[in-house]
């Protein structure tokens, strides 16, 4: 594919679940993020439209300069966590919540796009897919994380728990009304300090209890999210999976182990998996801020295929609309292009065997003894001088600091003395990698 090794921060050996699907399945090296920002992408990415409000608070917002941000993947308005009707909920849910039952009544959220016809609110992926009669589970899209930012000793912090399930322990709050119903509370949200190893692991219970030995139907829609390659909370993140070398090969090694379960499981057959990164946030890329990763695994996917079409956020989740059946939610997805190129008629049998990156058995995560002479990396860095670096910035939500600060940090903590890229060479690279590669 068409990438600069000397600009990749976290290369294969942080990413090796990310590089064989890519390899094994299609390698997506022209596909963009139609947003410009994690707050819009989410919109792009779930409902094919940022509206007004989003695209008029976010730049306030990045440039430090006030205001709310009032969609985005948690669904809070001004601070209220609208999915939840009542003040008694609300309040259980943030005790920091106004006592007043006058303040944003209703579920009403101005941050959610409306339907067709003007339905309002009911502009997402899952809302056409309840629309059309199928079936959703949701794990860890649109929850509200204000209390995980809390004391776990107090009376209203989330504790870090790896296996909430067993202690019943409700870690995930909706802040969808619409999805509230099919959300699984066992499964966390946005929380840096939290591995996705664990996610998986509440993932995987879910899928193997219900599914797998319960018999159940697999949904027609199931929306996982994996967010550690995102990075942060060094100072609290629990296992050792502390640095931002750690939390990316984390979060590389939770989406191979969900694509080598399905793999392996009776539903391999006829279930496709979509992974994208929602926004690019202006990272240091020789074609475009915009370029993107995405992957597609699944018996229909072509295998061993470079696909080099240029597609966007919206033609990936139009193809996802084409595969379930669904209408188009707008203008936008009405006139994207499916990734037909991406497919193959004929069905092949596939397996995925997920495996950890080296830099893994150097955290406490329970991966088992590390393969026979297997040297584990460190990180170029230690937890300590992460938070240092990184002291004062807010990592209770995706975009509650400088991204532009924060991507020169981590390119001199993990790149040392090379100069942060400032300009884009455009250089088509696909030809010759074996010599491209060869010095990396």
């Amino acid at each position: 594919g068409n990438g600069d090794p000397s600009l990749a921060v976290f290369g294969k050996a942080l990413t090796p679940n990310f590089h064989a699907l890519a390899t094994g399945f299609v390698t997506l090296d022209n596909i963009y993020a139609t947003a410009e920002v994690s707050y819009d992408g989410w919109l792009w990415s779930t409902a094919a439209q940022a509206q007004d409000v989003i695209q008029k608070q976010f730049p306030v917002f990045y440039a430090g300069r006030g205001l709310s941000l009032d969609g985005g993947g948690a669904g809070n308005n001004r601070g209220v966590n609208v999915a939840l009707p009542t003040l008694a909920e609300r309040l259980a849910a943030n005790p920091l919540t106004a006592d007043d039952a006058d303040i944003l009544p209703g579920q009403t959220d101005v941050g959610a796009p409306d339907g067709p016809d003007n339905e309002v609110n009911t502009g997402y992926l899952w809302d056409a897919a309840l629309r059309a009669g199928l079936t959703v589970r949701n794990y860890g899209f649109f929850l509200d994380g204000a209390r995980y930012a809390m004391p776990a000793a107090s009376a209203y912090g989330i504790p870090l728990e790896r296996h909430p399930f067993a202690t019943q322990t409700t870690v995930a709050i909706p802040g969808n009304a619409a999805l509230a119903p099919f959300t699984d509370p066992y499964y966390r949200g946005f929380d840096p300090s939290y591995p996705d190893y664990w996610r998986y692991q509440e993932w995987a219970r879910d899928f193997d209890t219900r599914y797998v030995a319960g018999g159940e139907d697999l949904p027609s829609l199931t929306l996982v999210r994996f967010m550690n390659d995102h990075t942060g909370n060094f100072a609290t993140a629990i296992d050792g999976v502390n640095t931002p070398e750690t939390q990316q090969a984390d979060n590389d090694y939770a989406v191979g182990l969900l694509v080598e379960k399905i793999g392996q499981s009776k539903f391999a057959s006829d279930t496709v998996i979509f992974v994208i990164e929602d926004d690019a946030q202006d990272g240091p890329d020789h074609v475009d801020a915009h370029r993107t990763t995405a992957y597609v695994a699944g018996a229909h996917v072509r295998q061993g295929a470079l696909v080099s079409t240029q597609y966007n956020t919206i033609d990936f989740l139009r193809t996802i609309e084409e595969v379930l059946g669904l209408a188009p939610m707008n203008l936008n997805d009405a006139v994207a292009t499916p990734m037909a190129d991406v497919f193959t008629t004929t069905p092949a049998p596939w397996t995925f065997t997920a495996a950890p990156s080296a830099v893994l058995y150097g955290t406490k995560l329970p991966l088992g003894p590390a393969p026979a002479g297997l040297t584990v990396p460190s990180p170029a860095h230690d937890a300590a001088y992460w938070a240092q670096a990184t002291a004062g910035m807010d990592f209770t939500s995706e975009d509650a600091f400088d991204f532009a600060v924060y991507s020169r940090l981590t390119w001199a903590g993990i790149m040392g003395a090379a100069p942060y890229p400032e300009t884009r060479s455009g250089l088509n690279l696909r030809d010759g990698r074996g010599a491209l590669l060869a010095g990396y």
